[in-house]
């Protein structure tokens, strides 16, 4: 049986951005490894100043690389006292995985450091490096390595292009309120939670938010709430919505979706909720209802608005505020929504008019339903109809000017 093909990629990750993904998805295809094990680092010897708490660098990791094929997180760095050095972290993973070959990914300024590592020799026995190069220059040509080889030293240049990306360039993009493209969005939406790098949270309370849903929700559901908000909050900038509301009523908006349906219709019964009956014996259209119950009794909210957008955002409702249609289409486009038809022109109308994006969206739905032969759901076409109606009054509006 061939032995198991571990990659290990080691790092600070503060925060975890696309050039580690980047490393870690060419290792794992031109070293053919089984997977790639991320560990966050917990008390490292170097890189204390500025450095976030461990735990908020593990979840970023987990979130960063969630649903990624081949990618795993680890708290192995993590969980351990004192100073953590790479040759217990490779011994470590030799009892854990004693028939696997461990392949050590690192940077080519990484490369010609080793010698200064903690028991270097032992190093080198317990694992294979996979290095990604930092200039243009051929590595092979620098006689540093020929030196590490006679040490023992077994590495191979992966072909990735060099591409310097600056953790402490993030950070600062953070800070003067930028999303960095090279994050993905849900480490920048958990980033903006819990006010991490000196970034205000907004809202306050999104750590608590956060951490009760974690407990309440899927990871699928939990990752998708964070990437509405995400989304919720670009389109509150844009169209002059308070951020702190979008981003509250778009990471709550699926707090009930993973209860039970019959724990929803208690709560339908309990609180006396007008409701027809398909939505009633619908859980994808009942969470909505109860999850603004849920979240004004158990996550505290007391804005009406919030409260309102996350009760609408199943079917929409006639006289739909700019939240509710931001929070809405947000759970519609967010990046991680699988293409279908009409996704990409209502991300485009989103940018320019929330009612043409949302109207969009809402006869899309129409037709398809009406192609598979279905009946939609009566609020669905009443508010589909009055965005038209309002649209038109819009334009009137306008010529009359």
């Amino acid at each position: 049986m061939p032995k198991e093909r571990i990659g290990i990629m080691g790092g600070s990750f503060n925060p975890i951005h696309g050039r580690h993904l980047e490393m870690a998805s060419c290792a794992l295809k031109e070293a053919k490894l089984d997977r790639v094990v991320f560990l966050p680092t917990g008390n490292p010897p170097h890189k204390r100043e500025g450095l976030e708490d461990a735990e908020h660098r593990y979840e970023m990791t987990r979130l960063a690389v969630s649903g990624m094929a081949g990618f795993e997180p680890s708290r192995i760095e993590l969980e351990r006292k004192g100073t953590i050095y790479t040759v217990d972290t490779l011994a470590a993973f030799h009892k854990l995985y004693p028939n696997a070959e461990l392949y050590y990914i690192i940077g080519e300024d990484t490369l010609f450091d080793l010698p200064n590592w903690r028991k270097p020799d032992k190093v080198f026995e317990l694992t294979r490096f996979l290095v990604c190069r930092r200039a243009t220059h051929t590595p092979e040509d620098d006689p540093r390595c020929e030196a590490i080889r006679k040490r023992g030293c077994k590495f191979t240049f992966l072909s990735l292009p060099p591409r310097d990306v600056s953790s402490t360039a993030v950070r600062q993009a953070l800070l003067e309120g930028r999303d960095p493209e090279v994050l993905k969005p849900q480490v920048t939406e958990y980033i903006r939670l819990m006010g991490l790098y000196q970034v205000p949270a907004i809202p306050a309370e999104g750590e608590r938010y956060y951490q009760k849903l974690k407990k309440n929700l899927s990871e699928k559901r939990l990752l998708h709430s964070l990437l509405v908000s995400w989304t919720a909050r670009r389109l509150a900038r844009l169209h002059g919505v308070d951020e702190t509301e979008a981003a509250a009523a778009a990471l709550l908006h699926d707090c009930a979706k993973c209860m039970p349906l019959a724990g929803m219709q208690r709560i339908a019964r309990e609180h006396r909720l007008l409701l027809d009956k398909l939505t009633l014996q619908t859980g994808n259209l009942l969470h909505g209802p109860a999850g603004a119950v849920v979240a004004e009794q158990e996550y505290g909210i007391t804005d009406p608005n919030v409260l309102s957008a996350i009760r609408c955002h199943t079917t929409g409702k006639v006289g739909m505020l700019p939240l509710d249609m931001i929070v809405f289409l947000s759970d519609k486009i967010e990046p991680s929504r699988r293409s279908y038809p009409a996704l990409e022109e209502v991300r485009r109308l989103a940018q320019e008019s929330l009612p043409a994006a949302m109207s969009h969206s809402l006869r899309s739905t129409l037709d398809y339903v009406k192609s598979q032969k279905g009946i939609p759901h009566p609020a669905t076409q009443r508010v589909a109809d009055w965005l038209e109606r309002l649209m038109a009054k819009q334009r009137s509006n306008e010529n009359d000017e």
